[in-house]
């Protein structure tokens, strides 16, 4: 779970970060000098980054084949988190996709996507280990579900009491 938190947040707050700087040629005038987030060039790289932020919660709520499954989507979003930082750090200057100008020329990618890359990289591991591993990993106690009342009988004053104690729910 710890993955999923440090590669999830790193890479959320990566993609709000400038990941191109590009110069937009004017005719007769001088370049002028523009930016790009990776909400502009990874679009989908926020909403990957979620996703593996969801596992904090899912991965100890879940067991069984569910956690293994949770395991696997974990792993596929840091995959598209690395594979959409991967694309941005090949593109060269004429495949730039940013929104505004027709044309770009001398674009680099700055540090923010080769994080976002490794972020990517430990919600793979993450993802990974928990669907292999988490077979022997503890599951919340069944207290947590509701199935209904185990003792029935005469419901009384010290027994709705006794009940409580015991975690389970007499009005239900």
């Amino acid at each position: 779970m710890t993955g999923c938190v440090l590669s999830g947040a790193v890479a959320l707050f990566a993609v709000g970060r400038v990941w191109l700087h590009y110069r937009v040629p004017r005719s007769g005038l001088a370049d002028l000098p523009s930016t790009a987030t990776g909400h502009a060039v990874a679009e989908a790289a926020a909403t990957l980054a979620l996703v593996v932020l969801a596992g904090v919660v899912v991965l100890p709520a879940t067991r069984g084949l569910g956690r293994r499954i949770a395991g696997a989507v974990i792993a596929l979003a840091g995959l598209g988190m690395g594979y959409l930082a991967v694309l941005t750090i090949a593109r060269t200057t004429d495949q730039l996709d940013v929104p505004a100008a027709s044309t770009y020329t001398d674009g680099r990618a700055t540090a923010w996507p080769w994080i976002t890359l490794v972020a990517g990289a430990v919600a793979i591991a993450t993802g990974v280990f928990a669907a292999v591993a988490s077979g022997r990993w503890p599951a919340m106690g069944r207290r947590y579900e509701s199935t209904g009342s185990a003792r029935r009988g005469p419901v009384t004053e010290t027994s709705m009491w006794d009940r409580l104690d015991d975690g389970d729910d007499p009005t239900a």
